[in-house]
């Protein structure tokens, strides 16, 4: 299957509203290696991709199919990995399209550049082709190992922004934090519990790494089912988070989540012009004052993208 068929993005990286993945080549043995239902010659369908999302799947020709997610980046991200899962592999050929470029890499870094999302990643995607050529590996095949993985995965979310996840009881302070963090009102904040009803979603810049934070509702007793189904639905973004910001304050308990979770943890003291509260906190904000909001987004940027890792002089995998 591995050298009958290759995906490759047709639509520009970010969020966005359709995005289409296009495979080429062999068409029938593409759906017959990912469960994707048949689509005939001409025709196109609504589809499950991989149980991650529904969309539009197409066949404008004999060879050619195109699937049509919608756009945010992490479904987008987790069916190009459930295609690779698949044996399908990306499709690196399209990056000629720079004839600016003396060689593969070099057209591959242009095209990161392109769809970096991160100010971040911009020296470091420029130095690229220098690094590996030093390395003796000028233009190193599509199944170059990289020079280690969690160095090169960590840098990857310079280009794909990761998903930041704030959670914890109601009316501690949760959204005043985004719009700290933003530098701009795009929560609606007061002090009633359960003003935020559904999560909050924006990209943030935060010391140069761009991330997809998700403000989260309170999570409290509530006999609302529009509420209790927001709360549903922002436990799920928790546990696909790369991050979780627990939030609480001096006059709530210790913020936990009894959930299962694969992504790092921030305990966050919020509205610590009220009092610093008994349990241990890795950061303490007083948003409105602006109070401790740069520590934390440098502490943020530090769990997901280590300065080690920016600072690293070895080449990185960033395809």
């Amino acid at each position: 299957m591995t050298s009958r068929a290759r995906w490759s993005l047709r639509t520009p990286g970010g969020p966005g509203a359709i995005a289409i993945i296009e495979i080429e080549g062999d068409a029938e043995a593409f759906f017959a290696s990912t469960g994707i239902a048949r689509v005939a010659v001409g025709r196109f369908g609504l589809r499950d991709f991989f149980g991650i999302d529904r969309g539009v799947a197409a066949r404008p020709g004999e060879r050619t199919v195109q699937l049509m997610p919608h756009a945010g980046t992490h479904a987008v991200r987790a069916i190009c990995d459930a295609l690779a899962s698949a044996g399908v592999r990306e499709d690196r050929r399209g990056v000629a399209g720079y004839p600016e470029a003396s060689t593969a890499l070099e057209a591959r870094m242009l095209d990161a550049l392109a769809r970096a999302a991160s100010p971040l990643a911009i020296d470091l995607l420029a130095d690229q082709p220098r690094r590996w050529a030093e390395a003796g590996l000028a233009d190193p095949p599509e199944a170059a190992p990289a020079p280690d993985g969690a160095h090169s995965a960590a840098l990857c979310r310079l280009i794909i922004p990761p998903l930041v996840a704030a959670i914890g009881p109601a009316n501690v302070g949760k959204s005043t934090l985004l719009n700290a963090l933003a530098g701009r009102s795009v929560a609606l904040v007061a002090d009633e519990p359960g003003t935020t009803r559904d999560h909050v979603g924006v990209l943030l810049d935060l010391s140069g790494l761009v991330v997809r934070y998700a403000d989260c509702p309170g999570l409290r007793d509530t006999d609302s089912p529009a509420e209790r189904e927001a709360v549903e639905i922002a436990l799920a973004l928790v546990r696909a988070a790369d991050l979780v910001l627990l939030c609480g304050d001096a006059g709530a308990p210790p913020p936990t989540l009894d959930l299962p979770l694969s992504a790092g943890v921030i305990r966050v003291a919020l509205r610590t012009d009220r009092g610093r509260p008994a349990w241990r906190a890795d950061a303490a904000v007083c948003a409105p004052r602006g109070e401790g909001v740069h520590a934390l987004a440098m502490l943020v940027r530090e769990r997901l993208v280590p300065r080690a890792a920016i600072d690293d002089p070895r080449p990185w995998k960033f395809w």
